[in-house]
């Protein structure tokens, strides 16, 4: 992936925030903020190498059917409170395992 689009109707918030930029700094790949008028553009000239990421459904559809690579933010919100919630449980286990 070669950049990253974001486009949202709602508030950013800082999870998001932060999960965008560990994508882009393990993808090496540029962060753009669109509105809804300019994705469309972007859904047209996008590209394979392009997550294009919307809480906009008919947004995400569009892309996924051009073939861009799609993420919808509360899926991700989703994905990282589970996995916070597995490093807690084995954070838990580990210190459990340390005082036997």
């Amino acid at each position: 992936m070669r950049e990253i689009v974001l486009c949202l109707k709602t508030k950013e918030d800082e999870i998001l925030s932060k999960q965008v930029a560990m994508l882009s700094e393990r993808h090496h790949a540029g962060v753009k903020r669109i509105s809804a008028d300019e994705a469309r553009s972007v859904i047209e000239t996008g590209n394979e190498n392009t997550l294009f990421i919307s809480d906009d459904e008919t947004l995400l559809n569009e892309a996924k059917e051009k073939g861009l690579l799609v993420n919808n933010p509360m899926k991700m919100k989703e994905s990282y409170a589970k996995a916070m919630e597995m490093l807690k449980t084995i954070g838990v286990q580990q210190n459990l395992s340390k005082k036997q």
